[in-house]
């Protein structure tokens, strides 16, 4: 499919203009999540204080990702296999983990073993329903890929 866009751009203003919308988006991807992890584990504040801001995070989240997902694109530097997918389910687990911690250790900053407790408890969880949504994506990015690739190519 070949659009005709009227833009007043040459190529590098295109390509350069490209490149600050990649930075953009990423700026508000990582800010977002660094925001809400701030306001939930240091200020406590409630889902009522933050839906806001999830709901741009996960708009973000689910159009990048579908996005991704539609043209064949994973990752530039990541590969979709079970030892990467591993590594990031850790990742996330041990960041949710901490930040529950300290959540729960700021609301009850005696109970220090049910603040590691559930720091813990949520950190497994997160990890390992981290590594199935990632499984379960990498094996549809697999799929997807194929289906492109059997593709004919509509070139004129």
């Amino acid at each position: 499919m070949n659009k005709t866009i009227n833009s007043n751009l040459d190529e590098r203003q295109e390509q350069a203009l490209l490149k600050i919308e990649h930075n953009c988006c990423w700026l508000a991807f990582w800010g977002l999540l660094i925001a809400l992890f701030v306001q939930h584990a240091a200020f406590g504040a409630d889902l009522d204080r933050t839906i806001g801001e999830l709901a741009v995070f996960m708009v973000l989240c689910v159009y990048m990702g579908v996005s991704c997902m539609r043209e064949g694109i994973w990752d530039r530097r990541l590969r979709p296999d079970a030892k990467t997918n591993a590594a990031i389910s850790c990742v996330a687990g041990l960041a949710v983990g901490v930040e529950m911690f300290l959540h729960v250790h700021g609301n009850f900053p005696d109970k220090i073993g049910g603040s590691v407790a559930a720091g813990v408890f949520v950190a497994l969880m997160t990890g390992t329903l981290t590594f199935a949504i990632l499984s379960l994506s990498a094996a549809a990015y697999r799929k997807r890929i194929s289906e492109l690739e059997a593709e004919p190519d509509d070139e004129e």
